[in-house]
């Protein structure tokens, strides 16, 4: 029984062996088709660790964050992981919005937060939903999902 034992052992390092050869001679071949893919064809840009700052026409100004951006300038798409958006107005208010993902059109400046959606005023009120848009041409957030406010 013992001596089973070492010949399958020994099957298996074989053949992880000729396995490992394998992948090693095929990367040497062409390195760049050993490459692990992680954009898609359509992202022009991707960056980590993302903080940007806007300042609207009516002097609402947005700061946004997140842990990753994709940014799609044919489709005029900017997607968000991880999104928090500091949203200051004309008159001094701050709100803070969170969510797990988020879409803004760049020609519109439409924005859509979707994902355990929190919105926090500096005065504490917090607001949660499961989907959150604001739509920049009438200056209006809304949603169609159940909100939750303490």
């Amino acid at each position: 029984m013992n001596r089973k034992k070492w010949v399958i052992v020994l099957l298996v390092l074989t053949v992880v062996l000729i396995a490992a050869t394998v992948i090693v001679m095929e990367v040497r071949k062409d390195p760049g088709k050993a490459l692990l893919k992680i954009m898609s064809d359509k992202v022009d840009l991707q960056v980590r660790n993302v903080r940007y700052t806007e300042v609207g026409d009516s002097g609402m100004k947005w700061e946004v964050m997140a842990d990753t951006a994709r940014y799609q300038k044919k489709e005029n798409l900017a997607f968000f992981d991880k999104i928090a958006v500091k949203v200051i107005l004309k008159d001094g208010r701050i709100f803070i919005i969170t969510g797990d993902k988020g879409l803004v059109r760049t020609d519109t400046r439409d924005m859509e937060i979707e994902g355990n959606v929190k919105i926090v005023s500096e005065k504490g009120d917090q607001f949660t939903t499961d989907r959150l848009r604001f739509r920049n041409a009438d200056q209006t957030v809304e949603t169609d999902r159940p909100v939750v406010m303490e």
